[in-house]
């Protein structure tokens, strides 16, 4: 079992080169990748998230990678946008006709306007350092993805334990089955009965009805069904691959027979149990929000 909380990171320091990749990951539905690159790396994106979706199946995933190339900074271009400078020259020669000031204009003001001068870099990125981006990238998914599965063996724990509460409690309610057919029996008796007081009573009839109440009240399918959800569960825990799906199907699944049971039993007892069991499997669905 995996979780879908983790972090990795991974560096490569290379001369003038340095690319560091750092990936946090939370809990989510599908797989949610959220990019924050460098705009030299904007291109590899797609490429990326091919190398991140071979080792993380669910989550939403942060992936930040800082670029220090101390090369491309001397690569760099200054460009003047003469044409651009002489209008600005033509608008200062303007003012200064109107209002009639004959302030000079000196070379530092103009230079200093909106995209006179320019910084141009170069964006081009070498095949050696794209090569070192895919490598530094791929080693920090190896080391989230590490790190989901060391705490995926704390929530399989954790998991494991909610389960075993939960068939305690099962197992109280399986106990109780019998009671509580027994009493609903008697009390159906009575309550029939003292309605028929003074009137002659169809004996078969009677058993007849008795049966059917029964059968309406009786917890046996979902016991049955809750044994089997479990089974299945404990089964999806042991699994190497990623069932955080299926688990969440059968936490709703368990819910669902629970609440059913509930529903159908007037035993005391019964229903301090159910109210046990369905606190220990709203733990579950917190806990399986995690799984991956």
């Amino acid at each position: 079992m995996r979780s879908m909380t983790g972090y990795g990171t991974a560096k490569s320091q290379q001369k003038d080169l340095s690319i560091e990749v750092s990936i946090r990951s939370v809990n989510g539905r599908f797989l949610d990748t959220r990019f924050h690159l460098p705009r030299e790396f904007i291109p590899f994106e797609a490429d990326l998230k091919k190398i991140l979706g071979e080792k993380i199946l669910r989550g939403t995933v942060d992936i930040f990678v800082v670029r220090r190339n101390k090369s491309a900074q001397g690569a760099a271009e200054v460009r003047v946008n003469e044409v651009l400078a002489k209008k600005y020259l033509q608008a200062f020669q303007k003012i200064s006709k109107s209002t009639k000031l004959s302030t000079p204009i000196h070379l530092e003001v103009l230079a200093r306007m909106p995209e006179v001068i320019q910084l141009e870099e170069r964006l081009e990125v070498s095949s050696h350092e794209e090569k070192l981006l895919k490598t530094v990238f791929a080693k920090a998914c190896a080391d989230c993805a590490q790190e989901r599965e060391r705490e995926g063996k704390f929530l399989q724990k954790e998991l494991e334990k909610l389960v075993h509460d939960l068939e305690k409690q099962v197992r109280i309610i399986s106990a109780l089955r019998e009671e509580a057919n027994k009493q609903l029996q008697d009390r159906f008796e009575l309550k029939v009965g003292t309605r028929m007081k003074g009137l002659e009573m169809d004996s078969n009839r009677l058993a007849q009805e008795i049966v059917i109440q029964l059968e309406k009240a009786d917890i046996n399918e979902e016991l049955v069904r809750l044994a089997e959800h479990l089974k299945n569960y404990k089964d999806l825990l042991k699994s190497p691959q990623a069932e955080g799906k299926k688990l969440d199907f059968y936490t709703q699944e368990l819910l669902r027979e629970v609440n059913t049971i509930g529903s159908k039993s007037q035993v005391a007892k019964i229903t301090q149990a159910v109210v046990e069991a369905k606190t220990l499997i709203e733990r579950l669905r917190e806990q399986v929000q995690n799984a991956e």
